[in-house]
């Protein structure tokens, strides 16, 4: 079964070069995924697909309710069970509406019994409603799951953007880290403001 998974974020990371030899960088950037949509019809969910010479890297998703505005956000990221998720940072802004940022709530896995416990903050930039998990944990290695419920939603506002950076290594000698970079964006539907 294919792993999905999402993800969003506004921080920007140079790719590390090695001085003066011809190594392979231990860090590459990845700015240029394909975006993919839900299979499911009934489903809003867009992917995003990171690939490195034919191999999959990541595919970073978010899953969007409606009713009739957004009320949640269902994210997830996966990737090759080789790797390790190292940290993630996600931004939602509301497009079109009074300039402020959504109001965002924290669900589940990072309220369970995971240990070590994944480190995440939740706070607001500008704009944006910012979710940043500076630690993984124990589910590093697992697809990550991560259920935002929308508290408040700028009513006037009929378009979104999700912003996600996240960082994978791959352990070895030496590690190889993927900094991962991508948006995606979605628009209210028209029905749903109808109270379909």
């Amino acid at each position: 079964m294919r792993r999905r998974a999402f993800l969003a974020s506004a921080l920007t990371a140079a790719s590390t070069t090695a001085a003066g030899c011809s190594a392979i960088p231990s860090q590459t950037e990845h700015t240029d995924p394909t975006v993919k949509t839900d299979d499911n019809p009934r489903d809003d969910g867009k992917y995003l697909e990171f690939r490195e010479d034919g191999s999959d890297l990541a595919t970073v998703g978010v899953d969007p309710r409606f009713a009739p505005l957004p009320n949640h956000f269902h994210t997830s990221i996966s990737h090759p069970e080789d790797t390790e998720l190292r940290w993630l940072t996600q931004r939602f802004v509301a497009l079109g509406g009074d300039g402020t940022p959504p109001q965002l709530s924290l669900e589940g896995p990072f309220m369970g019994d995971h240990k070590p416990h994944p480190s995440v903050s939740l706070f607001r930039e500008g704009t944006a409603a910012v979710v940043e998990v500076h630690r993984f944990g124990e589910i590093a290695n697992e697809t990550v799951f991560i259920d935002l419920p929308v508290t408040r939603w700028p009513e006037s506002a009929v378009r979104f953007v999700v912003e996600s950076t996240v960082k994978l290594v791959k352990p070895g000698l030496p590690d190889r880290t993927h900094v991962l970079n991508g948006q995606l964006e979605f628009e209210v539907p028209a029905e749903t403001e109808a109270g379909e």
